[in-house]
């Protein structure tokens, strides 16, 4: 599944995930089953590159600023790149149009963008992927994953980029790119939930068959929470608690939404999963299958991965 896409792509292809404060920039070449990693960089940003803040922050009036220091720290970036949209700044919607190819499908839904996200056709900007939705008979139909975004902040990533010389052939959802860093190439199960434990938030994702088809964003993360005393201490529990809660409370709302999806596996990834997460989800969720996963693993990739956060780039530049 793939959004946002702007040029051609290449064989040698980066991944660039830019968050408050640091970065991550992968490069690799090879296809599905034998990627090999030609460059990674993990950096840090100054605060002054961003006031402190968020580096997307007011439509993105910090890249140009941001894209320069990524630029300086990495050196030549001569391959095209992929770039991930925070999970606040883009929107994920399923929608259905029987029998119309994508291109009709995209000219249809310029005249219903309005009803399925919040703000008008004029300062957005949506692409869609074709995907296959379970129905509750135990068939399937296919149907669209629509993205969208404010065009305003699309327009400055891709002026910005361009200003420091960096070809960006792709702008994707975080959401889509963490899908496809922890899916295999032959999928463990056809109705798989992938649950990201980030920093500051994380993300709930169905994928039937190898391809997303509904993800939810959780506002609740694991930064600042050391997970060196194995032992769970009061810190420790009250977080567990909580994002058990978010977990819970968002597979209710999905499994609402999508009767015909009936979760075989559950898997556990990104920065604050670890398997004492994985056994308290188990038991306070009565879920009876799930695994912590690590995309560096699942697709045999070889890098210096010690500075943590690379499941979004890993998923951009497998795309």
């Amino acid at each position: 599944m793939a959004l946002f896409g702007l040029g051609k792509q290449k064989k040698k292809r980066a991944g660039l995930f830019i968050d408050r404060g640091y970065f991550r920039y992968l490069a690799v070449v090879g296809l599905p089953g034998s990627i090999v990693v030609a460059d990674s960089f993990a950096g840090e940003l100054p605060e002054d590159a961003t006031q402190g803040g968020d580096p997307f922050a007011n439509n993105g009036m910090y890249l140009f600023q941001v894209m320069n220091e990524v630029l300086h720290a990495v050196g030549t970036i001569d391959v095209p790149v992929r770039l991930s949209l925070p999970t606040t700044d883009s929107l994920l919607r399923v929608v259905n149009f029987p029998g119309m190819s994508l291109y009709e499908a995209k000219l249809a839904f310029r005249y219903e963008f309005e009803n399925y996200f919040p703000f008008p056709i004029e300062e957005g900007i949506f692409d869609l992927a074709e995907i296959f939705y379970p129905l509750q008979n135990g068939t399937e139909e296919p149907r669209y994953l629509v993205g969208a975004a404010r065009k305003t902040l699309i327009e400055n990533i891709t002026k910005a980029a361009k200003a420091n010389g960096i070809e960006i052939t792709a702008i994707e959802p975080a959401q889509v790119a963490l899908e496809r860093a922890v899916t295999p190439i032959t999928p463990v199960s056809d109705a798989s939930v992938y649950i990201y434990a980030g920093k500051t938030r994380s993300v709930l994702i169905f994928s039937w068959k190898g391809n997303g088809i509904f993800y939810r964003t959780m506002s609740i993360g694991f930064t600042g929470i050391s997970f060196v005393d194995e032992s769970f201490n009061e810190q420790l529990s009250a977080e567990f608690n909580a994002f058990a809660r978010e977990v819970h409370s968002s597979l209710q709302f999905a499994l609402s939404q999508i009767r015909g999806f009936k979760p075989d596996m559950f898997f556990l990834f990104g920065p604050g999963a670890t398997q004492d997460l994985c056994e308290f989800l188990k038991e306070s969720l009565s879920i009876p299958e799930i695994m912590v996963s690590d995309p560096i693993s699942i697709h045999g990739l070889d890098f210096d991965s010690s500075a943590g956060s690379w499941d979004i780039p890993i998923g951009l530049a497998l795309r």
